[in-house]
């Protein structure tokens, strides 16, 4: 139950081995890349890496994509056995271009198709109107039709009041948002009618005299708009049923430029050395030995470099951080995240979050009525996705633990008389609970404290560890005046008043000269700036073991807030007893008001779990800032890639 130690590996070698380790990298799911200069910055060799950038099989996978997705069938999802094949990426490309010209052509045929048709239907409503007006325009020698846009139709109209020709609209296609029109105009006029109908991007057919007489015979240019029309619908399903005749093939074909993009995801920042491949990343420790195994058995060619992560993490560079933990535990990562994640080789707290937010939750809404509700008001919210599954199973877990309480303090929506109390019943036991709450908040201090300790004496920062009042000198100072005011508590001192003066002074001022301390045994080490500055920072520690303790009285208050509302409940429902209706009114009240208390109560709880997770203890080791490990896998929904 810790972050997972990082090693960094590097794979020098031929590139079709270097692309088979790739592939146990991504069976691992355990690899994410980094370049290669990362490890190699100090290598004699690390001048002669050359770059790679991008991914050669992206390009291909989505113009793939693009042909299946616009054929209306599904991309297939079918297992990858072959994942290296046999073909190179020139020869992928090539039939993955060749599929991609050959959509092309159906589109352009598809585009010719619809202009066809389009025609048809112009010199079809042209004709109409002939007959229909019997009109006569053979004062003008040419007729240009067409279809344009409404805004360039209404410029074509007004050009038209000072210009030698006529346009008239025909009809309006609403689907394509078009206006189809016809102009007539003189020979003379044709070039400067070219210009302007180019003006307004209008698709014009242009015909000639000769060709009037198409007009005069409307079931011919019907029959072809059928014809067309007939084309049109063939053409159509083109795509699909070309997928369906050559769905083997196809299928492979995106088989192997998927494994082939997976791999080169894996590769993203390869680099080359002298015509060889290199491929750099980071692995959690307990997986390198299996690697290592596998590329002496199937690139034994290949040469792997590891550098362990606490060295690279001292060359500056930033690890990745991987938790692992038991999965009860695991569902706590997420209030962890909430607030940052932690930076690579800091302490991690989500065990110790995990009970300390039940018990927090439990003890300030200890009911097995209330515990039940929250259970299923979080199944709810989860199942209507108002809530994320990561939160909706802290709740849950949440829900159990106050249904836990709720038998410790013997309480079933508020009612104290159905079960007897395992524990206490903290209306009648304040002087019970209110030392327990304030003792579960020294533990969870000192915990912090202990954590600060850990990450700076890994950090090898020791003047910080022994002096600091966040250090080994304030956990003491804390400590012992903790057990001089209990022990006092209870009527015998635990040390005399001179030795208890001694000691806290001798603390005090080790922390007040820790600079120097520091400085003297740690070469020159220093854990503050000094002066001024270092000393509000003792005056702010010193205040803060008073002010975070006390702070945990919270978890008694909300306990007795949380019985208190119940009983006022069920007071108020027995009241409405006695009037008439009484039991209806009584059923409303106990329903809404338990409900309320659920709703209300339980998001306060929750944020008041929150403040101490986050202030309380946190506050007191916690760096956070951390990157998020994140591998290469062969599902690219779940990747980082």
């Amino acid at each position: 139950m810790a972050i997972a130690e990082m090693i960094g590996m590097s794979f020098v070698g031929p590139k079709e081995e270097v692309e088979r380790i790739a592939v146990a990298l991504l069976d691992t799911g355990n690899f994410e890349p980094m370049p290669p200069e990362v490890m190699m910055a100090k290598h004699p060799l690390g001048s002669r890496i050359q770059n790679f950038k991008g991914n050669p099989y992206d390009s291909l996978l989505e113009k793939l994509g693009r042909l299946w997705s616009e054929a209306g069938a599904a991309v297939p999802r079918r297992p990858i056995v072959d994942r290296i094949p046999a073909a190179p990426l020139p020869e992928l490309s090539a039939e993955v271009d060749k599929l991609t010209q050959l959509k092309e052509e159906w589109a352009a045929q598809g585009d010719s198709l619809k202009k066809e048709h389009e025609k048809w239907r112009i010199i079809l409503e042209f004709g109409n109107v002939l007959r229909e007006t019997g009109r006569n325009f053979a004062p003008y020698t040419y007729i240009a039709m067409g279809a344009l846009t409404r805004k360039n139709w209404e410029r074509l109209g007004e050009t038209s009041m000072a210009a030698p020709f006529l346009a008239l609209p025909l009809f309006e296609d609403t689907a394509e948002k078009t206006v189809a029109a016809v102009v007539f105009y003189d020979s003379e006029y044709k070039e400067d009618l070219r210009k302007i109908l180019s003006s307004v991007s209008m698709r014009a057919i242009v015909l000639k005299p000769e060709e009037f007489g198409t007009y005069d015979n409307p079931d011919a240019v019907r029959y072809r708009m059928e014809a067309v029309e007939a084309e049109i619908l063939s053409r159509k399903g083109m795509a699909a049923r070309y997928i369906s005749e050559n769905r083997f093939e196809l299928e492979k074909l995106y088989a192997a430029v998927y494994a082939m993009q997976r791999v080169y995801s894996v590769c993203q920042l390869r680099r080359e050395l002298s015509g060889m491949m290199v491929l750099s990343g980071w692995m959690p420790r307990d997986a390198c030995s299996s690697m290592t195994a596998v590329t002496e058995r199937e690139a034994p060619n290949t040469v792997v470099v590891t550098e362990h992560g606490d060295v690279l993490e001292k060359d500056g560079n930033k690890l990745p951080t991987l938790l692992r933990n038991l999965p009860l535990i695991r569902r706590f990562q997420e209030i962890v995240r909430l607030y940052s994640l932690p930076a690579y080789g800091e302490r991690d707290p989500t065990f110790v979050v995990a009970v300390s937010f039940c018990l927090f939750f439990g003890f300030m809404s200890g009911d097995v009525g209330h515990g039940l509700l929250f259970l299923a008001g979080a199944w709810f919210l989860e199942k209507k996705k108002i809530m994320g599954p990561a939160i909706a199973s802290v709740m849950k877990i949440a829900g159990v633990v106050a249904i836990l309480f709720g038998f410790l303090y013997g309480s079933v929506f508020g009612n104290e008389e159905l079960i007897p109390p395992i524990w206490v019943s903290p209306m009648h036991s304040v002087t019970t609970i209110l030392p327990v709450s304030i003792a579960i908040g020294i533990v969870i201090l000192t915990i912090g404290m202990c954590f600060r300790i850990w990450n700076t004496a890994r950090k090898g920062e020791w003047g910080e560890m022994l002096f600091s009042p966040e250090g080994l000198t304030g956990l003491l100072f804390y400590w012992v005046a903790l057990a001089q005011i209990i022990s006092m508590g209870l009527g015998e001192s635990v040390f005399g008043s001179g030795v208890f003066a001694v000691i806290m002074v001798g603390l005090f001022l080790v922390m007040i000269f820790g600079n120097g301390l520091s400085k003297y045994f740690f070469s020159g080490e220093m854990i503050d700036e000094g002066g001024v500055t270092h000393g509000f920072s003792i005056f702010h520690a010193m205040m803060s073991f008073v002010s975070n303790t006390a702070s945990f009285v919270r978890l008694a208050a909300f306990a007795l807030n949380h019985a208190g509302l119940s009983m006022t409940v069920l007071v108020l429902a027995n009241v409405l007893e006695n009037v008439p209706g009484g039991r209806l009114f009584s059923a409303l009240v106990l329903l809404l008001g338990h409900l309320m208390i659920v709703g209300l109560e339980g998001l306060i709880v929750y944020i008041q779990t929150l403040r101490l997770e986050y202030y309380e203890f946190f506050g007191k080791f916690y760096q956070g800032g951390g990157r998020e490990f994140a591998p290469v896998l062969w599902d690219r929904r779940n990747s980082a890639s």
